[in-house]
């Protein structure tokens, strides 16, 4: 009886699953016994496990645990044991020989399945342009031999049939599966890289890959196409799974079910002739490519924003001040300002704020900043000529003047939302959908494109707290908008209106 049964569990894999206390021991054995059979010695005793896996793991492992690790192996049916007889020499040992194990056929057949695809991962597939022409000789010559007298072929000529229809077969799988796994796996890839001008690298290799798989791939599956449909209204499909179906399986197997071979000859003719007469498998993947060029695009021009140098010195000088406010140590603070000014006194501001620069002839005076003010700074009256100018009295308290001011501003903020309701009548807008806008429309639009540009993230807040982002801030194609007074030229920039952001 086999190990692996159609029903059931299966207990050969019982040493791999997640509820076993003991796994990592268990799969150290079997790897044990799986790289000796490739020395071609099958028989261990339980020292030699007991040293091999000791020297794996390199971690403390008694004789007693593995023996009852490997009577678990045993009860699984991963292991055999028999006794060494040629090591018995009393009674006592004859009582209790010493056990030899060897793995089963099914455990090693399992093992090897664990190896081959231990290095399979995110980084397998590929697009190889050339097993699409492979793919297509095979098939052309597939269509020359069904074209040929039914007297001249022979059981020889079956028999190349039938292997060049495995070969193509085998062929378009791996085309299909490689082209799947890469595209997946892709983005991932390009996650981990963080070095700009080797990521940059990489984004014109990959660019350059799949444009030209996706090229090669349209040209070779409409010439592939064309081939299956000429197949199926001259019956060449019916002949072509005569012929192969006439031969000798390889396997014995499916010499005793030849019914089940042939259908499933006939479900590899039909999911290859199908896979290529619908077009939407190439459009599909066309589409796959256009969606995986422009993740590396993107993550290339975040990656590329990321690393410019920051030149927002208002943020910067925000960022100091602040710093500088949470500091209690006056003398770090100076470092800290001497540092990011290159100078000890600050050169913005005059000495009748500051005093004269004498600390650095008194070291053991108080700086300038512990120091008292030494000026007291007056407010002098402008004068224009030779008259002097009138001061202006101070504004009185008016709540009527106030409350017209807060018109206007109510009055400007509605003609501002009605202006932004027209321009994003759509969240996305197209400076190429605009033909005609006004000039308020037009200051508006210019305003937060200006912020927009000037944001380190590409993105202008507005007051009612929603926020328009800038996508394509490297646009280098222009386009005219008209208003009553003028055109206005800009690049064709993409922006998008975003909801305001609930907090809470």
């Amino acid at each position: 009886m086999t190990a692996f049964n159609r029903f059931g569990p299966l207990s050969i894999v019982n040493y791999v699953a997640s509820t076993a206390e003991r796994t990592d021991w268990y799969r150290a054995i079997m790897r044990t016994f799986f790289r000796r059979s490739h020395e071609y010695t099958y028989r261990l005793t339980a020292q030699e496990v007991m040293e091999a896996v000791r020297g794996e793991t390199r971690q403390e492992y008694t004789l007693d645990v593995c023996k009852r690790d490997l009577e678990s192996l045993v009860a699984w049916g991963n292991l055999t044991a028999l006794p060494d007889m040629s090591r018995v020499t009393t009674i006592a040992d004859f009582r209790s020989p010493i056990l030899l194990y060897q793995a089963t056929s099914e455990a090693l057949e399992f093992e090897a399945f664990i190896e081959q695809h231990l290095h399979i991962g995110a980084s397998e597939g590929g697009l190889h342009q050339g097993d699409l022409l492979h793919l297509l000789e095979l098939l052309q010559s597939l269509d020359h031999w069904l074209q040929e007298d039914e007297s001249l072929i022979t059981t020889e000529r079956c028999q190349e049939i039938a292997d060049t229809w495995k070969l193509a077969f085998a062929t378009w799988e791996r085309v299909t599966n490689d082209a799947a796994q890469y595209l997946g796996s892709m983005n991932q890839i390009a996650q981990a890289s963080v070095d700009l001008t080797s990521y940059l690298t990489y984004k014109n290799v990959v660019i350059t890959y799949i444009q030209n798989f996706a090229d090669t791939l349209a040209q070779y599956s409409q010439t592939i196409r064309t081939l299956f449909l000429e197949w199926t209204a001259s019956g060449k499909t019916a002949r072509l799974l005569q012929l192969i179906t006439t031969t000798t399986p390889l396997l014995p197997a499916l010499a005793e079910q030849k019914g089940s071979w042939e259908a499933d000859i006939q479900r590899q003719i039909q999911a290859l002739e199908n896979w290529f007469i619908q077009e939407r498998n190439t459009a599909l993947f066309s589409q796959a490519a256009h969606d995986a060029i422009g993740k590396v695009v993107v993550r290339a021009t975040a990656l590329a924003s990321s690393m410019r140098p920051q030149t927002d010195y208002v943020s910067m000088l925000a960022d100091l001040a602040s710093t500088l406010f949470e500091i209690d140590d006056t003398e770090t603070a100076r470092l800290i300002f001497a540092t990011a000014f290159a100078c000890t006194t600050p050169i913005h501001l005059s000495e009748a704020v500051t005093g004269p620069p004498e600390a650095a002839e008194h070291p053991a005076a108080r700086t300038t900043w512990e120091s008292s003010p030494t000026v007291v700074r007056e407010l002098r009256p402008i004068y224009k000529g030779n008259v002097e100018r009138v001061t202006e009295q101070p504004m009185r308290y008016n709540v009527d003047a106030l409350y017209g001011l807060k018109q206007q501003h109510d009055r400007e903020q509605a003609r501002q939302q009605e202006h932004l309701r027209h321009l994003f009548q759509s969240p996305l807008l197209d400076l190429t959908a605009l033909h005609t806008l006004d000039t308020d429309e037009r200051s508006l639009l210019t305003s937060i494109i200006d912020g927009c540009i000037g944001s380190p993230v590409h993105e202008y807040m507005l007051s009612d707290g929603t926020s328009v982002a800038l996508l394509n801030p490297e646009e280098q194609d222009y386009v005219a908008l008209s208003a009553s007074d003028g055109i206005l030229l800009l690049p064709r920039y993409r922006l998008q209106h975003r909801p305001a952001v609930s907090v809470g």
